[in-house]
Order: C-alpha cells, then structure tokens, then sequence
C-alpha cells in the first residue's frame, strides 16, 4: 500500500503560482508525493514517507535538454507536466526553501508567457465572433441555440479577462521591490 496512487481535485488558477507550491508541499509532508497532474485539475500522487518537498512551478512550451540537466544537476527534480508548465521538486535542507527565478524579472517572464498563450488562444474565438455574420447566425439558429452560444462565449471571454488581469497584477506584484 505504501506505492500507492491517490487522485485529488484541486483547482488553481495560474497566478496562484505560491498557493499551489504551499498545498503540493503540504501534501508531500503528509506522505503524498505528486506525480502527475491533468489539465482538469485533477492531481496523482503516491504514498511514501512524509517528507517537506519544496515545490516550484515553470511555465514554458518548450524546455531544451540543457535547462533540464541544469535543472537536475541543481538537485531538483521534475514531479509532473501538464499543459506547458513544469513542476519541479526539491527536499528541504537548511532553513530557507530554494528558487528557481532568482530575481523579480524572470519570475515575471513566467506569466507573461502564460499571458501570451491565453491572448494567443482567444485570438480564433475573437475573430470568429468579430467576423461571423450575426443575420446568418440567427437565422440559422434557433434563440435557445442563440442564447447558449452567447452564455459560452460571454463566461469564456470573462474567465479569460479575470485570468489575464490577475496574470497582470501578478506581473506586477513580482516585479516590485520587496519591501521589508
């Protein structure tokens, strides 16, 4: 029993970058260490040995080999991907929890990529709906049909907003001198 998998539901939205690496580490030292995570938010873990594993998220289309040597020869070592992001673990040792982004910027370029990717994946939605004849549209629709598609395309377009705001505010926030 001690290998076994254990599934949980947890949602975070990407600028919960800390709330997420407190809750994985959480869960490593109650013994639940994470190996997998799908883009449902549904997280894998195995049972082992409590342990304080510090979490650390990246988020990046493409990681070349040698980010990932680097990466592994600093002792860290990559718990699960799910859609562009990386989440890398590390056992605590001494007092203070490593980093991987060192400086407000690079922190910063994280979520502007995520930034770019949920601007980017809105694009064809955006465009269909600026460019779809809206007399076509309802005349060859019914006004359920109508009103369902415009609920889809109002939620979609207002969780992206409050995604890509906060994403901003985040940018912000890891950008500002830290104030003692």
């Amino acid at each position: 029993m001690k290998n076994a998998k254990v599934t949980r539901f947890k949602l975070f939205w990407a600028h919960q970058d800390e709330e997420q690496e407190a809750w994985l580490r959480a869960m490593a030292r109650q013994g639940l260490h994470l190996v997998d995570v799908n883009p449902f938010c549904f997280w894998t873990f195995r049972r082992g040995a409590p342990a304080d594993m510090v979490y650390r998220l990246d988020f990046s289309n493409q990681q070349n080999a040698e980010f990932m040597q680097l990466m592994q020869d600093a002792g860290w070592k990559l718990a699960a991907t799910s859609c562009g992001w990386h989440y890398w673990c590390i056992p605590l040792a001494g007092s203070r929890a490593p980093e991987i982004f060192t400086d407000g910027s690079s922190k910063a370029r994280k979520f502007q990529r995520v930034v770019a990717l949920l601007v980017c994946s809105a694009l064809p939605a955006f465009m269909m709906m600026i460019l779809t004849k809206k007399g076509d549209l309802a005349a060859n629709l019914s006004l359920p049909s109508l009103i369902i598609l415009g609920t889809i395309y109002l939620t979609y377009f207002a969780f992206l907003a409050y995604a890509v705001l906060r994403l901003l505010l985040r940018i912000r926030q890891v950008r500002a001198p830290h104030r003692a």
